[in-house]
């Protein structure tokens, strides 16, 4: 019985002493104690648990107050400046003198884009233009595309240093069987190089012919040239350099009805023709126009040196006077005429345009710029004279007029060719 109470004792004593040990001194002691190959799991050490996040508070940190922990963040959303505007500035050759009427020198070419540092137009690039359409970026209130067209070398070897000293992103538009011809064209590692510097490669046809003429070709043959021109040269363009061709400039801005479809199939993202306007975010995407150096209308790049030119109607806004179609106005010569005359009369009776403010009326010829021209008030005529006599090929005559904000605008075209190739069934 004796026996039997002390070790009553020492097992109430040896309780109470393992009440006081603490956890390290028993993982110290356990290996000495037999057990059979498995720790207890109350003896096991835990990883410290992270703190519970706070759960949200309804508008206060987030966006929805409905928004747990496990919802997905709301897309952030880009706040775009819509009523931005731009100019697109077309070059061909920064040769001087030599390389024709198109051309332009290389001093008065720096004197361009200093001006426009001076003048406070930001220079973007045509990605950041796109991506400001698609509501992805937005842009300074004031910007310029730089697009030079054609291939000339003198894009690579005079006007790339130019734009390089002001740090100015540019596009260029090439037609795709001048390049690589040797002589003054670029060759497809230039182009290359220039795509690694992050210059916009466009097309600009495979040989920068007339797009609206069918050139003597049968329906189905005009089809297929027409597709090679626009479709095979943007793929061409995407084979041999790797990139997305997005851009395509139509040569002297010339389109018709057919042109646009085929641009469509393309899937260009723009298009760009050469009648100079100040560009809105809902412009056309099809027909985006430019303002093109033409060494005898030094003042249309005035306008747009000094962001001073027409502004480019809405795509969105309702059809009005800019929609009427050509044949609603009678003109000389006539919608689709075929004439001889290189220096003929252009004259339209505006009637149908209805109330428009005079003192804003403007007459432009594709390929020349604007013209001065007469207008008279009682029978709604204007009428004007090309300043140098036309060379033989198709013109369309732009005329322009604002009511009050609204711009209005019609065209029609006509065609010029040698009197010996003239029909007489045409001469009018």
């Amino acid at each position: 019985m004796k026996k039997l109470l002390i070790l009553l004792l020492v097992l109430v004593a040896g309780f109470f002493a393992l009440k006081k040990w603490s956890p390290d001194t028993l993982r110290k002691i356990t290996p000495l104690i037999p057990h059979s190959g498995k720790q207890s799991d109350a003896l096991e050490p835990q990883p410290a648990l992270p703190p519970p996040e706070p759960a949200p508070v309804a508008g206060k940190g987030t966006d929805d107050p409905k928004q747990t922990p496990s919802s997905t963040p709301a897309a952030k959303t880009v706040a775009v400046d819509k009523t931005a505007q731009l100019v697109v500035l077309c070059y061909h050759r920064v040769e001087g003198t030599a390389g024709g009427t198109l051309s332009i020198s290389p001093e008065l070419f720096e004197q361009h884009m200093q001006r426009l540092k001076d003048h406070g137009i930001a220079v973007i690039s045509m990605q950041d233009f796109l991506a400001w359409r698609r509501n992805e970026k937005t842009i300074p209130p004031k910007c310029a595309l730089i697009t030079i067209d054609d291939g000339y070398v003198s894009s690579f070897e005079v006007a790339r240093p130019i734009l390089k000293k002001f740090g100015y992103p540019w596009t260029c538009f090439i037609y795709t069987k001048f390049i690589g011809t040797g002589g003054k064209s670029l060759t497809w590692e230039q182009l290359a190089a220039l795509r690694d510097e992050g210059v916009e490669i466009g097309a600009h046809t495979a040989s920068h012919q007339n797009l609206r003429d069918t050139h003597g070709k049968t329906p189905e043959a005009f089809d297929s040239w027409l597709n090679e021109e626009i479709i095979g040269s943007k793929q061409l363009i995407e084979k041999k350099l790797g990139v997305r061709c997005a851009v395509f400039a139509y040569p002297e801005g010339r389109y018709n009805a057919k042109v646009l479809d085929v641009v469509k199939a393309a899937g260009f993202e723009a298009s760009f023709t050469v009648y100079g306007q100040r560009i809105t975010h809902g412009a056309n995407a099809e027909k985006i126009g430019r303002y093109a150096w033409y060494s005898r209308r030094p003042q249309d790049m005035e306008l747009a040196l000094n962001f001073s030119g027409p502004v480019t109607p809405s795509e969105s806004e309702p059809p009005a006077a800019s929609e009427l179609a050509a044949a609603m106005l009678v003109t000389q010569p006539a919608n689709g005429d075929t004439i001889s005359d290189s220096v003929p009369v252009l004259k339209a009776n505006l009637g149908a345009l209805g109330e428009f403010d005079e003192n804003t009326l403007t007459l432009r010829l594709s390929g020349v710029g604007p013209i001065p021209a007469k207008f008279d008030r009682e029978s709604k005529i204007i009428e004007a004279r090309p300043p140098q006599p036309l060379k033989p090929g198709e013109y369309t005559v732009f005329v322009s007029a604002k009511n009050g904000a609204k711009k209005m605008e019609t065209q029609w075209s006509f065609k010029v060719v040698p009197a010996k190739g003239l029909n007489t069934t045409l001469n009018r």
